[in-house]
Parts: structure tokens; sequence; C-alpha cells
């Protein structure tokens, strides 16, 4: 299978010299859903530049779809990439939400019946019809994300990338992006995101890379957050879940796969209580207390230096 995104040896610095990329290979197959995570100032945001044809790139290290980037014309790159920036101000510029959503359309050369069903079907996917109207600035944070992302939609993108998605949303707000999200997918388009929302990643992700300047890491999210070692050097958390579930085996839980998100959460329990005859059998052992005081400290790895790092555990052996 052809890939969707080939990167192959990127270097980047900026004009101060700052390294930003160095020697990063990646590979981006039509229809997956990939995660990139990092801690901040790994170049993820750069990266994604690089992917749209932002930051051009004449050296032959990216193609999309076969073909190299700087060989596209600019209509072509931006049916094929689409970029959400984290600050929906950052691409909400114009003075109605119709306009910002055709801005892309009209620049692709398309009739104005064409560039308005665009409109009305990006606004649409994103739960906004009759927004055409409203003034950008006026409307909620989580409103401007999903403005931001019909924009993209309306230029209908084979990839979409999105840095930052979640962030700054209240719960039902992130809730209902990922289900968009989610969706765009089954329908086709290829997904890219970068988060620090790590208990989203695994509804987003079937593959994660960790990007520090070069790629760290690549695999399924349960191989990444299983590698505490890993996590630590790059400054990352695991999901909450996964870290509930490592604790409860401590006390006996026996899970052949720690789950990552709350329904695979459910689903773990239901199937152990259905074969335990309603019951789920927990016990403390002669090693349960080193076990848990053990990850605990590694939850803790991201502790301020003034905070002492067996706080956690010391209470719980008062318990």
């Amino acid at each position: 299978m052809k890939e969707a995104i080939k990167v192959q040896g990127l270097n980047y610095t900026y004009p101060d010299g700052t390294r930003a990329l160095k020697n990063v290979n990646m590979e981006v197959f039509p229809g997956e859903k990939v995660g990139v995570v990092g801690p901040n100032g790994a170049g993820k945001t750069t990266l994604f530049l690089h992917l749209n044809g932002t930051i051009k790139n004449p050296d032959g290290n990216i193609s999309i779809f076969g073909k190299d980037i700087s060989s596209l014309q600019t209509g072509e790159r931006i049916h094929n990439v689409g970029v959400v920036f984290q600050d929906p101000d950052d691409q909400l510029f114009m003075p109605t939400i119709f306009d910002d959503v055709a801005f892309g359309p009209i620049n692709m050369g398309l009739q104005e019946d064409e560039v308005r069903q665009r409109v009305k079907t990006a606004l649409a996917l994103v739960g906004l019809e009759g927004f055409e109207d409203r003034v950008p600035h006026n409307l909620s944070y989580g409103q401007k994300k999903r403005a931001a992302i019909a924009a993209v939609l309306s230029m209908e993108p084979r990839i979409i990338i999105l840095d930052e998605p979640t962030a700054n949303l209240d719960p039902k707000s992130r809730a209902e992006l990922i289900r968009l999200l989610k969706r765009l997918n089954r329908d086709g388009i290829t997904t890219i995101i970068a988060t620090h929302d790590v208990n989203s990643l695994p509804e987003l992700a079937d593959r994660i890379y960790i990007i520090n300047q070069e790629i760290v890491a690549e695999g399924p999210p349960r191989d990444i957050f299983s590698d505490w070692e890993l996590l630590k050097e790059n400054d990352l958390e695991a999901p909450d879940v996964f870290k509930l579930f490592k604790v409860l085996t401590c006390f006996g839980y026996d899970c052949e796969e720690l789950p990552l998100s709350l329904d695979e959460a459910v689903a773990e329990l239901t199937k152990t209580i259905s074969d335990a005859e309603g019951h789920v059998h927990l016990h403390i052992h002669e090693h349960t207390h080193s076990q848990v005081q053990k990850y605990l400290h590694n939850y803790n790895h991201h502790q301020t230096s003034d905070e002492d790092p067996n706080e956690t555990a010391s209470n719980y052996n008062k318990l």
C-alpha cells in the first residue's frame, strides 16, 4: 500500500540556530489514526508545517501519496493535507464564519455554487448549521474549534492534521470533538493528531509516534504507555484508566491487557465479573505494598523538586 505520508531523514533548523527536527522518519498509511506526542518544544508543530508545505522542503524528504510535496501545486497540496492549528483564532480571520469556511474553496478556484455547497456540508459535519453569518470572535472556544475544522474540511482534504485539538475545551465540547474526529476517520480521512491529552489518545490513535526533535519510539498505544522509562525520559504520561488498572494488578487483579479507555475498562470489568460469578477478587499479599509504591513513584515523575516523591506512597502505607 502506498503511504499517505512518507518522511525520510527530515532535518530542520530555524534561522536563529534552534534545532527543531533531526533525521525524522515517519510513515502514515491511508485511513490510519496516528498520534504524535512529545514534550513542549519537541518539534511537533514544525513537523506539521512541513507536512502541509508551509515550511518549504526542496530536498525531497516528504512525499504525499507518492508525490514529492515540493512538486505539488498549491491546490493539490491543500486538497491532500489540511492542518488545524491549536489556537482557532490563528485560522479564523474573516468577518463571518461563511467567509472563513469559504476562503479555501474560493482560493482553489471553485465556482460559487460549489463553494456554497462545500461551506454548507462542512458546517453540517461539525454541527454548526446556521452559523454562516455569525462573527467568529463572538463564538465560544469550542465553537471556534469546530469552525476551524470546518474551514479545513471545506477543502475536502484526504489527510487532516490537528495540533492539540482538545486543548482548553470543556468536557462536553471535548467529547463532541472526539466523536467528530472518529467519524471523519471512519469516513476515510487519514487523521494525525498531536496532543498532551493522553486520555483521548486511545480513542484517536491506533499508532503513536513519540518525537523529541527526532523520532524516539513508535508503536501501538498499549506498547508505548507500558514503557515507563520511555515516558519518563520524554516527560509524558499514561492514561488515567491504564494507571488505575496497573495498580489493581498489585492487588491481584488478573488482566491480560490493561484497559486504555473507560469503554475498555467497562468491558474488562464486565468480563471479569461474569467469569467470576458476579465478583471481583482483590487481596493484599507480601509484595503488594512494595509494588504499589513502585507504581506510584512511576506515576509521580512529574513532581516538582520541592515535593517528596514518596509522600503518596507513605500515606498509602498508613492505611
